[in-house]
């Protein structure tokens, strides 16, 4: 038996938060999912209840969690050595109808599929399909296999999945972009890197292919970028992080693809990009330092400018954040614990700041105990594995809502789009 509501509007992820109901209907919140960093499980919190409602067990604690563009399915990279990677169903339903969303909720489970490769590491969606890239291993340590394996969505909502896979020629740590049409940005290893003889020879592409994947995977066009990484797509424009600028391409009334390059403003350069709105945002730093800088991109613009860049205030890392769905405000949590919001358009202002959680190490890998960000309709949600919560702050007036109190270690979260 499902539970069905109508919302005024919604942005729908793994939970969702309705806006003001009409008279006489119940308005519920969806649900989040949640990794550990102490327990192998996976949890689900209700956000109606304020119950942790599920829990499914797992090889090993703290996955990485990504979420599907329509926020029902969640990708969980186990982290163990043969690089599992398992399919959730948050049991989340969407079926939108123009001015509302029909929401229901079903069982939660995982789906029956299991992947395994070295190194799984970029999850993407979009146009009715889910990538997961697996790597491969550094070409000096041993012989491995890196590929794409591509997953149609509809399969998973069917709960019959299927799967394709396209190899790459060479180990990289590359991207599938589904196009739709059978079509895909497929990233191209660095030859050095491939080669293995320099260690120091980065594992990050330096170009893409548009490929036709009914073509036996024929490469239609080729286009540069040195370093590429990072990627986001917003109304069929597509940006990627290159060493030396962000690479667009656009779709033409033809059919084909237009590609531009805009300029870095100075001399940093960005790896990570969210989207939304009619906005994008990148982190911004420095070869070799933190990222203390986010960079404002505008698909319609002709450059990337000077008064486009936002210092962090303090000094701080960029760590995590998200961009909410209206694409004027950015959530950052910071390695100070602190959560500010940022408004990014017309121009970057900080607009409210929170003691989210305590201080804590986010260099990548950092053994201790990570806090985590995720967005969820118009709210977001900060792990705090030290006190057993899981908060939330309330987007829109730029107030403090709820403590949940889960328990354990929470750490990874599914939520939205969001980058770091």
């Amino acid at each position: 038996m499902t539970l069905s509501f109508r919302l005024l509007a919604t942005t729908a992820l793994v939970a969702t938060l309705a806006a003001p109901a009409l008279a006489h209907e119940v308005v519920l919140r969806g649900r989040l999912v949640f990794g550990d960093h102490q327990d192998a499980t996976l949890r689900i919190l209700d956000l109606d209840s304020g119950k942790v409602t599920h829990s499914f067990d797992l090889p090993q604690p703290n996955p990485s969690l990504d979420t599907t563009a329509d926020g029902r399915f969640v990708v969980v990279k186990v982290g163990d050595e043969a690089g599992t990677v398992r399919l959730f169903d948050s049991g989340l339903l969407r079926e939108p109808h123009g001015d509302h969303v029909d929401i229901d909720k079903i069982d939660p489970g995982f789906v029956d599929l299991t992947l395994t490769g070295d190194k799984p590491a970029h999850v993407l969606s979009g146009h009715g399909w889910l990538s997961v890239f697996f790597d491969g291993q550094r070409p000096w340590v041993r012989p491995s296999e890196a590929r794409a394996d591509l997953i149609p969505i509809a399969s998973l909502e069917a709960g019959k999945p299927e799967r394709l896979s396209w190899k790459s020629p060479a180990p990289q740590h590359g991207v599938a972009v589904p196009l739709g049409d059978d079509r895909w940005f497929l990233s191209t290893p660095n030859p050095a890197y491939a080669k293995g003889d320099d260690k120091s020879a980065s594992s990050r592409p330096d170009s893409f292919d548009l490929v036709d994947a009914k073509d036996g995977w024929k490469a239609l066009e080729t286009y540069d970028c040195p370093l590429m990484h990072g990627h986001a797509e917003l109304g069929g424009a597509h940006a990627f992080g290159c060493a030396d600028g962000i690479t667009l391409l656009k779709a033409e009334a033809s059919g084909a693809w237009k590609a531009e390059r805009l300029a870095y403003p100075d001399d940093r350069a960005s790896s990570a990009i969210t989207a939304s709105g009619d906005v994008m945002v990148a982190n911004y730093g420095r070869s070799g330092s933190p990222y203390t800088a986010f960079l404002r991109i505008d698909p319609a613009a002709a450059a990337l400018k000077g008064d486009d860049v936002f210092d962090i205030p303090d000094g701080q890392q960029v760590c995590q954040f998200a961009l909410a769905s209206d694409g004027r405000t950015l959530v950052h949590l910071a390695g100070d614990g602190k959560l500010r919001l940022y408004e990014v358009t017309p121009a970057w202002k900080e607009v409210a700041r929170f003691d989210a959680v305590a201080p804590f190490d986010c260099a990548f890998g950092a053994p201790t105990p990570t806090p985590r960000l995720a967005l969820s309709g118009t709210s977001a949600f900060v792990t705090d594995p030290a006190g057993g919560k899981i908060h939330e702050f309330y987007l829109a007036t730029g107030k403090q809502g709820l403590s949940f109190d889960v328990g354990g270690a929470p750490s990874t979260i599914a939520g939205g789009p969001s980058g770091g």
